[in-house]
């Protein structure tokens, strides 16, 4: 006669599947809290960016050299000498290599006149030639006015502090 008693499970068995269970709810909500980070970022990474209208006329910096700051550098000088009687000027205004912003500049006249302004100028580019929205007279203008505005690199296009500078602008035949 054979003598059978009934089988029963081992405590190892029982262990092991608990461990089995176990490991796989903790993989399914690692890949949920995956999903779910995934998803609060995917704009951030990969969303539409705002169009900026980078002027075509900024070119690469020429013999700059890349300066270590975290503050935004505003280049300034005290003249700045145009041609009289065209709107074609040759000029050297730029955005510093290492600023983490886009620039917009504009020159005054000393009446508040606006002749010029940039669209946006990324880091490390330079403005070389531009057109003045009309032609001066010959002469010195003084308190003459660069407005630095400054943007932003960022998914919005937020308008930061700026800067502005007065020189002297000589206008020559």
């Amino acid at each position: 006669m054979d003598n059978k008693e009934p089988q029963v499970e081992p405590e190892d068995s029982k262990k092991n599947d608990k461990k089995k269970k176990l490991l796989l709810l903790l993989l399914l909500l690692l890949l949920l809290l995956g999903g779910i980070y995934i998803g609060l970022n995917w704009n951030n990474w990969f969303g539409n960016r705002p169009t900026v209208n980078i002027d075509a006329n900024a070119q690469n910096q020429r013999n700059k050299k890349k300066q270590k700051s975290s503050a935004t550098e505003i280049p300034g000088f005290e003249t700045m000498t145009m041609k009289a009687n065209t709107t074609e000027q040759s000029v050297n205004l730029y955005n510093p290599k290492g600023n983490k912003v886009y620039f917009r500049l504009s020159i005054y006249l000393p009446n508040g006149k606006k002749v010029w302004q940039s669209e946006m100028i990324k880091p490390g580019k330079a403005i070389y030639k531009l057109k003045l929205n009309r032609t001066l007279a010959a002469g010195t203008y003084e308190n003459c006015t660069l407005r630095y505005d400054c943007y932003a690199m960022s998914k919005q296009l937020v308008q930061l502090n700026g800067s502005q500078m007065n020189f002297t602008l000589k206008v020559v035949e």
